[in-house]
């Protein structure tokens, strides 16, 4: 095995699994979702970064917060 970025592996893998999605009427929402997630970076990701920008952790709960009430994941 060799180490490979990870949008080269969820882009293989998405590749991969495509036919099942589409199969099974999944694929747009699941395509979306993982795109969303690219973009925006994971939770954790914005929970660091708050973080980095202001040293408290009350804003890092601020963020969880605000997100959970939008419904963002």
């Amino acid at each position: 095995m060799k180490a490979v970025p990870a949008r080269e592996l969820i882009k293989n893998f998405l590749t991969f699994v495509r036919p099942a999605l589409e199969e099974y009427g999944e694929w747009e929402e699941v395509s979306s979702l993982v795109r969303e997630t690219m973009q925006r970076g994971t939770g954790a990701t914005r929970q660091r970064e708050v973080y980095k920008r202001t040293g408290r952790l009350e804003d890092v709960v601020d963020l969880i917060l605000q997100e959970t009430a939008k419904g963002i994941a």
